[in-house]
C-alpha cells in the first residue's frame, strides 16, 4: 500500500492490539491494521490517505515493546517519552520568553538551527498531510541579500555592519540575523486549516528557539513585505503559489531578561 514498510518483530510483539486502537485510518472507518495470528498486519490498500495509512507512525509510537517499524523508521531512531517535569519547565519558558528587538551580530550555530527545524517537523497537520515547507536563513550574509531585495543595497543594510546601530525597523524584525518562514502551497483552495498549520509551525519554532536560548520576534508585516517581492521570494526559494502569514526573526539576544512576567487573563472554567 504505497509501501509503508510495516514490519513487526515477532519476538517482541505481545499481541496487545494497541496499534490497531490508535490507528487514525482504522478510526475513520478504514481497514488498515488487523490482528492475525496474534500480531498486527497492515492490509494492502491502494494509497495513503484518509481511510488508509496516514504516515503518522502512531503504531510505532504506541508499541510498548518496540516491536513495530514503519515507513523505514525503527523504534531505536526516535525519541522516548519525556519526563513529566518538563511541563513545569515549559510553563516557565512560556512566561519568560520575550519578543527580542536587539540581537548580537553573530550567526547562530548551524547545528542548533538544524535541531530546531528537525523538531518543528513534528508539528501537527490536518490528517497528517505533511505538506508544510520551511525556509530558514542561516547567516547574516544571506540576510543581506534578503534585505537588499526589499530595500536596495543602501543605508538600510548598514545595521548588519559591526559598528552601526541601525535596527531596520522598516521590516519589523529589526537586526535579526536569521529568518524562519513556514509556508504551504495554496492549491485549488487555501483553507482555514492551512492557515492554522502555518501558524502552529511558526509558534512551535518560536518557542523551541527560545528553549535553545535564542531571541525571537514574530512579524506579520515582514511576511507581507516579503510575499509581495518577487526577488526576495526567489532568494528565499519560496514558490509563487505558496502562502505564509508570519515570519520569525531570530538570533542570539543582545540582552538577557532576569525573570518572566505575568499577563492579565480571562479564563472561563466550566
Amino acid at each position: 500500500m504505497g509501501n509503508a514498510s510495516f514490519k513487526v518483530d515477532t519476538e517482541k510483539c505481545i499481541g496487545c492490539g494497541m496499534c490497531l486502537n490508535v490507528c487514525p485510518g482504522n478510526m475513520v472507518g478504514g481497514d488498515v491494521l488487523r490482528l492475525e495470528d496474534g500480531g498486527p498486519v497492515m492490509v494492502d490498500q491502494t494509497k495513503f490517505g484518509w481511510q488508509g495509512c496516514w504516515k503518522c507512525q502512531h503504531c510505532l509510537a504506541i508499541c510498548p515493546t518496540g516491536a513495530i517499524s514503519v515507513l523505514g523508521v525503527t523504534p531505536d531512531e526516535v525519541s522516548k517519552k519525556t519526563d513529566p517535569a518538563i511541563g513545569d519547565e515549559l510553563s516557565k519558558l512560556m512566561k519568560y520568553r520575550r519578543s527580542c528587538r536587539d540581537f548580537k551580530k553573530e550567526d547562530v550555530d548551524a547545528a542548533t538551527i538544524d535541531a530546531i527545524l528537525e523538531a518543528v517537523s513534528a508539528v501537527p497537520t490536518g490528517g497528517n498531510n505533511q505538506r508544510l515547507e520551511f525556509t530558514a536563513v542561516y547567516s547574516r550574509e544571506a540576510m543581506k541579500k534578503v534585505y537588499g531585495a526589499l530595500f536596495g543595497n543602501g543605508r538600510q543594510l548598514s545595521f548588519l555592519e559591526e559598528e552601526d546601530e541601525d535596527d531596520l525597523s522598516a521590516m519589523r524584525i529589526y537586526d535579526a540575523p536569521h529568518l524562519f518562514i513556514a509556508h504551504k502551497e495554496i492549491g485549488d483552495r487555501f483553507r482555514d486549516g492551512d492557515v492554522v498549520e502555518i501558524n502552529l509551525a511558526t509558534a512551535y519554532f518560536e518557542l523551541l528557539a527560545n528553549a535553545y536560548g535564542l531571541g525571537t520576534v514574530i512579524s506579520t508585516y515582514s511576511a507581507e513585505l516579503l510575499s509581495k517581492n518577487k526577488e526576495a521570494m526567489r532568494i528565499l526559494e519560496i514558490p509563487e503559489n505558496h502562502r505564509f502569514m508570519t515570519v520569525v526573526g531570530f538570533g542570539y539576544p543582545k540582552y538577557e531578561y532576569a525573570r518572566g512576567i505575568r499577563k492579565s487573563r480571562r479564563t472561563h472554567k466550566i
